[in-house]
């Protein structure tokens, strides 16, 4: 008995302790219906809080900067908070497992909707139990310093990919972006995107990318929600950021269409949006887009590929109800 015993625990041991000597991914995909139901998000002010779960988007990456839409009780109530929150709630437990803490820098008025930005000061979550939530902050942050030198990499400070992990407690869509000025044309991958209103849909896309000056003279732009299956293959088409045209001939997938821009956008969509370009604006990394939906058309009802943070799915698996993964 005293053997089997012994026999576990050197077999167990070893697994449990390499398992803790990594850390937990950034962002995990997963596969959700859209629009995702998990996680609520409420921005909180002196004036009391308010849900911003379909208004809440990122609008750079350096400095971490976020957009909130707004309405006009939104707006007075900002008048008396510099500095509201952001609160992630575990929508099942009704927990709130993150929370940041925001600077409000300004409000702007574009193409007939308002749109707070507001600067990450800082975040803590309730995700990962003490004392491996400290460990594997820093086995995190020690990955992220080993990539500062790397070129190809878009280095960000671990402490603000920390907090962009808590924005990522809520769930964020995957998008192949569709964009063609008749001269260059481009699909590439996307999560910076979302709605700060009914009718208004936002992109976050790093200002150094040659499809910046294609989507600010065509004004148009098709989205393509990828199924989860095929999640491995958006990944492949990130390395179309760094091109200014894409050789469509040579793309896994078949190429269709859309009805009213006649953009290219592939076969295995499983929903595709026209959205044509209102405005745009640099702020600090990136060029942020806001858009309006001009059709929509729906080809399938499979599981939606997004991303989601590691640490909420450690949470969750924690809890017995991790998010299936993409596959």
């Amino acid at each position: 008995m005293l053997t089997n015993v012994s026999h576990t625990v050197t077999t167990w041991l070893p697994q449990v302790l390499k398992k803790r000597m990594r850390p937990l991914p950034e962002w995990p995909p997963i596969a959700l219906s859209a629009p995702q139901e998990a996680v609520q998000i409420r921005l909180s002010t002196v004036r009391g809080d308010f849900d911003v779960t379909r208004a809440a988007v990122v609008a750079a990456l350096r400095p971490l900067t976020l957009g909130v839409g707004l309405d006009a009780q939104l707006i007075h109530a900002l008048e008396d908070s510099s500095q509201p929150q952001l609160h992630f709630v575990d929508l099942e437990s009704r927990l709130t497992v993150g929370t940041l803490q925001l600077q409000h820098i300004r409000n702007w008025s574009t193409a007939g909707t308002a749109i707070g930005l507001f600067e990450v000061q800082r975040g803590t979550h309730r995700c990962v139990a003490w004392p491996y939530r400290p460990w594997n902050r820093w086995l995190q942050n020690r990955r992220l310093l080993r990539r500062k030198h790397d070129p190809s990499n878009f280095f960000m400070p671990p402490e603000a990919v920390q907090q962009q992990m808590i924005f990522y407690i809520c769930p964020r869509p995957v998008v192949l972006v569709s964009v063609d000025d008749g001269s260059h044309s481009n699909l590439f991958p996307m999560d910076l995107v979302g709605p700060v209103s009914p009718d208004h849909f936002t992109l976050a896309l790093r200002s150094t990318s040659p499809s910046i000056p294609t989507m600010k003279s065509a004004r148009r732009v098709a989205l393509a929600d990828v199924p989860a299956r095929d999640y491995a293959t958006a990944y492949k088409l990130g390395i179309h950021h760094k091109n200014v045209k894409v050789d469509w001939d040579r793309l896994p997938f078949e190429i269709h269409r859309s009805p009213e821009f006649s953009l290219p956008y592939p076969s295995i969509a499983l929903r595709v949006r026209e959205m044509q370009i209102l405005d745009f604006e640099t702020i600090g990394s990136h060029t942020f887009f806001v858009t309006r939906k001009i059709s929509e058309h729906s080809a399938g009802d499979a599981a939606q590929f997004f991303h989601t943070s590691g640490i909420y799915q450690h949470f969750r698996s924690c809890n017995g109800r991790p998010f299936p993964p993409a596959s």
